[in-house]
């Protein structure tokens, strides 16, 4: 078994956004006889409250499509009486949708180019040893420490263009521009605001599961800039003690 390849790494940066609150109902295909194939534009029912553009969605049993899910992205959409009623959407459905099929909207991203650079997290345990008489009596586990995190990425623009739709990586760290309408990922809206970094690692030999690693909550708390080199190294914490690992 080889070490991991950051060549066969995709670092991704996620927000907490979703649109369904307590009390609501995610959004479903709307016409009895379903959807063909190519599909742009679809109305939907069963959501409370607006979608916006740039909101990406998967549709359950979009059938002879790739696996997992086609993600489509919502560049147009209208409302009655204040729920979204349509959307228009790219690309076109690759296989047909049913009707009440679910439509499964996905927090924002955006995918980090680490190009030359790395990415390390730490994981770091408190303890705390107990003497009696100058002899190790007992160990205890001390607080909690933070999730130390830091990686580089390729420095293409600091921020995107307005009405772009595409965040950069430092728009999306930072919710400004084009990522104004990111949500924090932290489970308390009045901290900081927070993202994920999500590391999916896709072995490049057959039969080897992939792996999944989630640095949940992630606040910055410095950006250095290099000019030469074309780099910016990030580095933060993130309101974890551990990294969640997933295989399969």
């Amino acid at each position: 078994m080889s070490q991991i390849d950051l060549r066969y790494a995709s670092v991704n940066i996620i927000d907490g956004y979703t649109p369904f609150g307590p009390g609501t109902t995610q959004w479903l295909v709307n016409l009895l006889a379903g959807y063909p194939v190519g599909t742009v534009t679809m109305t939907v029912d069963g959501g409370t409250g607006a979608l916006a553009v740039g909101d990406t969605f998967t549709v359950a049993g979009e059938t002879t499509g790739p696996t997992p899910l086609p993600i489509h992205k919502i560049t147009a959409h209208t409302e009655t009486t204040g729920n979204t009623t349509s959307i228009t959407f790219t690309p076109a459905t690759t296989g047909a949708v049913v009707d009440d099929a679910i439509i499964t909207i996905q927090p924002h991203a955006i995918q980090v180019k680490v190009g030359e650079g790395t990415m390390t997290y730490d994981e770091k345990r408190k303890m705390e040893y107990v003497m009696n008489r100058n002899i190790i009596d007992t160990v205890r586990q001390g607080a909690d420490e933070p999730v130390d995190v830091r990686f580089d990425l390729i420095w293409d623009f600091i921020t995107a263009i307005s009405g772009s739709g595409t965040p950069t990586v430092e728009d999306a760290l930072k919710k400004r521009g084009e990522a104004l309408n990111w949500v924090t990922s932290g489970a308390d809206p009045c901290e900081p605001y927070a993202v994920n970094i999500q590391v999916i690692y896709t072995p490049p030999c057959p039969g080897v599961n992939k792996e999944t690693i989630t640095l949940q909550e992630f606040r910055y708390e410095s950006l250095n800039h290099e000019f030469k080199q074309g780099m910016i190294a990030v580095t933060g914490k993130c309101k974890i003690s551990q990294a969640t690992a997933v295989r399969g």
